[in-house]
């Protein structure tokens, strides 16, 4: 019995030592467990030499997203303290690793990286991470793969054009193939994927020896739909040229009887897009393209087909067809909230292929601009924004005028032209209207005062002249390998005297180093560098011709050239 009342006294101990040493242990487990922490930007980025031209690139990505959802990596390369360009601007997709070729061996690479969303938004960046290619730089044989559970797919392009699609592969040998393919072969639209590999690097290589083009010609084209009437081709240049020097493309559709016609001679530049515009939707079109030399061109490239896209009537807005709310005595209530107008900010890309990024109009004038545009004319990135504009639909216009391809052979256009009283005169050599009260003052002067009223009216009469003059010009914001700039494109008449002031100093032009003013002629293109103090920072900027400003404007509030 008393053997008895011992164990249940040991057992009654051993029971009250557990229920006092239970909560202790599963609290120091659950504060030794280390917090889920949320990342509102790329994290880890690595950067590691593969070869004396590569770097790959390797990433977490954010783990709160606010609802978004991430489309691909913006990529910058730091050009300077605190200075990044940007060398990707959406890579497409959302494997978060990436291969940085051509680069040069022995030159140090920094670059950081940030989550872009498909409503163009994009996350902070990621920390920065440098890497040299030196000659001893390898490829290692298991290199890191951003995610242990997933495949790539992707689209496989050798030069000759002919796709193979729907590839799939391990990310190792994805990356693999990034720096082993050849240099025209191309890889599309690659998204990471749960499936099994279907091919692997070794037979994806064969394939692409079978097909590779003749170097001399422009391959391989691809033809991508951009919208129910738009067609836009891509293409690389050819590799041997023969020591002639390249004029531009030649561009040509497919017909129906199955031979080709030309529906751009010469394209008058090295670009190589172009945009087909105002065809029919739903309708498949072939192209190809030849390189064009003094005299000459190439043998045609690969043929490229591509099937425009179904056109999508846009949904009535309900305050389009409702009228405002009325009182008893049919005024509109004093508390009815006027919608928000904003402004439009998009890239413009002109027919010889001259980029103008950071373009904002007002609603009206962008409206008025997809109508009045050059068909070859490329409106991207296009998307609202309350930022204040930063140009002028007449400054677009002669911009563009100036940046476009001149045919030897004018196309008749099937379409009516459309009349716009916005749009700037087009004959410099017409004479500039007078203002008629300054006319009438002159006259009057002239017949009072006799010689003095005929100096008077010369003098007044080149003075109106001078201040109904229309300028058309843009300002951007660039950067250089050391130096922040402003650069001015004058698409309109000479601006005398010209100089373009950074809050309070003025700006040194960058190819005399000098800080007075100076004529700025039409269809010029000068510069200024921003004085040191100023960056990081967002003054304001002024450009003047003499003693009259011209137009103000922030810096931050500048299109990006």
């Amino acid at each position: 019995m008393t053997h008895m009342t011992m164990i249940s006294q040991k057992l009654l101990l051993l029971g009250i030592l557990l229920v006092l040493i239970i909560p202790i242990g599963t609290n120091f487990y659950a504060q030794g467990a280390p917090p889920q922490v949320e990342t509102h930007n790329p994290t880890g980025l690595s950067a590691t030499a593969v070869s004396p031209t590569q770097i790959n690139l390797f990433w977490s990505a954010p783990t709160q997203n606010y609802g978004k959802i991430i489309v691909g990596y913006k990529i910058e390369q730091q050009i300077s303290y605190g200075v990044f360009d940007t060398v990707v601007y959406n890579s497409g997709s959302t494997l978060t690793a990436y291969s940085m070729t051509g680069l040069k061996t022995g030159v140090a690479y920094t670059y950081r990286v940030s989550a872009v969303y498909s409503d163009d938004t994009s996350t902070d960046p990621s920390n920065v991470a440098a890497a040299i290619p030196s000659s001893t730089s390898v490829q290692s044989p298991n290199p890191p793969v951003s995610s242990p559970s997933t495949n790539v797919q992707f689209d496989f392009v050798p030069s000759d054009g002919t796709a193979l699609s729907g590839v799939i592969f391990s990310q190792s040998d994805y990356l693999a193939l990034q720096y082993k393919k050849d240099p025209r072969s191309i890889m599309l639209d690659a998204v990471p994927t749960s499936y099994p590999a279907n091919n692997n690097l070794d037979n994806l290589l064969s394939y692409q020896n079978n097909h590779l083009s003749d170097d001399a010609v422009p391959a391989p084209l691809i033809a991508k739909p951009a919208s129910p009437t738009q067609i836009n081709l891509s293409w690389l240049p050819p590799i041997e040229q023969y020591g002639q020097k390249l004029g531009g493309y030649r561009i040509e559709i497919k017909n129906t009887l199955g031979d080709y016609q030309v529906i751009d001679e010469n394209t008058g530049n090295g670009t190589t897009k172009y945009s087909i515009s105002g065809l029919t939707p739903e309708t498949t079109y072939t192209y190809r393209v030849s390189a064009v030399y003094p005299g000459t061109h190439s043998n045609p490239s690969n043929e490229a087909s591509a099937t425009t896209l179904e056109f999508v009537a846009p949904p009535v807005k309900q305050n389009q067809t409702t009228a405002p709310p009325q009182t008893s005595s049919g005024t509109i209530p004093s508390n009815t909230v006027s919608p928000v107008v904003n402004n439009v900010k998009f890239d413009l890309t002109a027919p010889d292929g001259s980029l103008l990024s950071g373009v904002i109009l007002t609603q009206n004038d962008y409206q008025q601009l997809v109508i009045i545009k050059d068909p070859r004319t490329i409106l991207t990135n296009v998307g609202q924004t309350t930022s204040t504009i930063n140009n002028a639909l007449s400054s677009i216009v002669r911009y563009q005028t100036l940046h476009t391809v001149q045919e030897s052979v004018p196309t008749q256009s099937t379409t009516t032209p459309v009349e716009n009283s916005s749009q700037p005169p087009t004959e410099p050599s017409k004479p500039q209207p007078v203002d008629s009260a300054l006319v009438n003052g002159v006259i009057t002067s002239v017949v009072a005062s006799g010689v003095v009223g005929i100096t008077t009216w010369f003098v007044k009469t080149k003075v109106a002249r001078k201040i109904a003059k229309e300028y058309h010009f843009t300002l951007e914001h660039v950067y250089s390998t050391t130096v922040s700039q402003i650069r001015i494109r004058n698409s309109g008449e000479t601006i005398e005297d010209c100089i373009i002031i950074c809050d309070k100093d003025p700006c040194v032009w960058i190819d005399t180093n000098l800080d007075k003013s100076r004529h700025i002629y039409e269809g010029s293109v000068s510069s200024v560098t921003v004085p040191k103090e100023f960056e990081n920072q967002n003054p304001m900027i002024s450009v003047k011709s003499g003693k009259k400003v011209l137009r103000k404007m922030m810096l931050d509030d500048m299109a990006h050239g």
